[in-house]
Order: C-alpha cells, then sequence, then structure tokens
C-alpha cells in the first residue's frame, strides 16, 4: 500500500519504520527544511514487542521524506500521528490536496468529530490511538512498540477500519478493533489527563511514585475524569484499564498502586512510552483545562483535580 504519514516524529516515525519494513511505500511528509536534516535517516534503538518479534534491536530507519506533495505521490492511506490540537490545522492543510486519500487520525481526541466531518466524510477516515511510544535523544529515537488501536468514531468498525487493521497485521502490528472508539478515546483521555495533572504537581515520576499519598492522588483524579467521561454517556466499566481506578477498596486501590510502581520501575515498555510524559507543556496544559471545563459543565465533582489549580497554573507560566 501506498503510505504517506505526516510528519516524522516519534509515532510517525515507528509505524513508518515498521510498515516500510514489511514491503508497503512509505512518504514522510515534513516541514520545511527537515529533508535535508533526515537525509541520513533516523537512528533507532527499539524495543519490538510485537507477537513472535520481542526483541531489541538498533539501526537505521531510511525514510523517505518530502516537505510537498506533487501529482506523483500516489498516495493510498494517510497516517495523521500530530497532537490533538494541532489535528485541524493539519487536516486544512492536506485534505483538499488528497482527495482519494483514506485517512487514520492516530491522535487523541476530546472535542469530538464535528470539525473533522466538515473535512472528510466518515467513509474517509477512522480513528485511532498508537500502543507505541518513546522519545528523541539527540538524533537516536529511543522507543517501543507494540501494536495499534483503531475504528470508527461511532458504531462497529467500518470496512475503512478492516482494512487498516489488515495493513497493520501486514507489518505483524497487532491492532485492536473498536466499536465507538470516539468512546475509547476519551477513556484514555482521562487515564491520561488525571495521573498527568498530579505528574506536574509532583515534578517527576520518581517523585510521584516515591510518594504513596501523591500516587494514591493521582488515581483518585483519573476517577474524577473518569466520572466526566461516564457523564458523556460513556460505559466506562466496558474498558478493563479503567478498574484500577474506580476500585472502591482501599486495600485494592494499595494494591493497584504497587502494580502501577512496579510497571514504571521494571517494565521497560512503559518506560519508553512515559519517557515523553512532561515533554509537551501545551499538551498537558490542555489535557487538564479540557477535563476540568467538561467536568464543570456537567456538574461533576472534581476536588482532586482542583487541587492542581496552582500547580498547573505555574507549570503554565514556565512552560
Amino acid at each position: 500500500m501506498n503510505v504517506l504519514v505526516i510528519g516524522a516524529g516519534v509515532i510517525g516515525s515507528i509505524y513508518g519504520w515498521a510498515l516500510a519494513q514489511n514491503g508497503h511505500q512509505v512518504l514522510h511528509l515534513v516541514r520545511s527544511g527537515r529533508v535535508g536534516v533526515l537525509r541520513e535517516g533516523i537512528r533507532l534503538d527499539l524495543l519490538d514487542q510485537r507477537k513472535a518479534r520481542k526483541r531489541s534491536l538498533s539501526g537505521w530507519y531510511r525514510l523517505n521524506a518530502v516537505e510537498t506533495l506533487s501529482p506523483a505521490n500516489a498516495v493510498e492511506l494517510v497516517i495523521v500521528p500530530v497532537k490533538h490540537y494541532a489535528l485541524m490545522p493539519t487536516l486544512k492543510a492536506i485534505a483538499p490536496q488528497l482527495i482519494a486519500a483514506e485517512f487514520l487520525l492516530l491522535t487523541q481526541n476530546w472535542q469530538g468529530v464535528g470539525e473533522i466531518d466538515l473535512l472528510l466524510p466518515r467513509s474517509r477516515y477512522i480513528c485511532g490511538d498508537a500502543k507505541a511510544g518513546g522519545t528523541f535523544l539527540g538524533c537516536k529515537l529511543v522507543a517501543a512498540l507494540k501494536g495499534v488501536d483503531i475504528g470508527s468514531p461511532e458504531g462497529a468498525p467500518s470496512a475503512l477500519a478492516m482494512k487498516v487493521a489488515d495493513l497493520f497485521a501486514s507489518a505483524d502490528i497487532q491492532t485492536r478493533l473498536h466499536s465507538d472508539m470516539l468512546h475509547y478515546l476519551w477513556v484514555q483521555y482521562a487515564l491520561t489527563g488525571g495521573p498527568w495533572a498530579a505528574l506536574v504537581q509532583a515534578g517527576s515520576f520518581t517523585k510521584m511514585l516515591n510518594d504513596r499519598d501523591a500516587a494514591l492522588a493521582a488515581l483518585m483524579a483519573g476517577r474524577e475524569c473518569l466520572q466526566v467521561v461516564k457523564q458523556r454517556g460513556v460505559d466506562i466499566f466496558r474498558y478493563p484499564e479503567t478498574k484500577p481506578f474506580l476500585t472502591n477498596s482501599a486495600l485494592r486501590r494499595h494494591l493497584n498502586l504497587w502494580i502501577i510502581r512496579r510497571m514504571f520501575r521494571h517494565d521497560e515498555y512503559t518506560r519508553r512510552c512515559s519517557a515523553h510524559a512532561l515533554g509537551d507543556p501545551v499538551e498537558v496544559k490542555t489535557f487538564y483545562y479540557d477535563l476540568m471545563a467538561t467536568g464543570h459543565d456537567l456538574g461533576v465533582p472534581m476536588p482532586v483535580m482542583e487541587s492542581y489549580a496552582e500547580a498547573m497554573r505555574r507549570f503554565s507560566l514556565a512552560s
């Protein structure tokens, strides 16, 4: 398949590399001046957690990159792995040039798809959530790859979702197909935004995880954010990842905290994917203020999240 990846950041580079390694034609559209920088490629230090692979590898991704599109760039699928606050400007810039292409929007979402629908018919796009991550250390990408979650914004997975799942399967990338993908993304937004606010308050993962009260508060912040999602009409109990946040048992909360601490300290996949946690202040602030504004509008009490307001204000001023 002819695949266009927007940018050559962490997520786009990981999936672009994996697809290119398995025979697909992958092209990266990068900002002005980047083609020269990427001429030698991207140096990879990758923890590959795909089924039947599970290994660490290092090498180079000799990517094909352009700064402008031309009619010669035959594109079937566009992968858009951008920050959620940058999605609409990105789509407005590229969608008019790609009138026959289909899109995988590999980004978070809190505002819904109303604006997207004005640019693209539902038949031409699906939403996704990366199960990969990492960070650039100089010119080296230190990252991890496990899978990807995709689905149609509402309803059962569409024919396009099935086709994209087959594309990723051809590269041994485990794909989970979701119904009502937008609901899944809202749950992930809550599970990220609550603990992120706690992380800002603590200053680092190490400080947060070593402080039992701070770590337990992070779980409670996630619980409050999940209540906002519930008020939006989502059955949050459908999603197993919500269980550590929703338990009413103090013993279970402490056990969950022990498990989370162990993951962050000893699981290399978790460590790599969380390495960028506070790397984009705009993203962190957007999550917090989105969740707080919606919670306020829906009448959801959020005392723990509100307790982080001053830390978030200082974080905003410093960034």
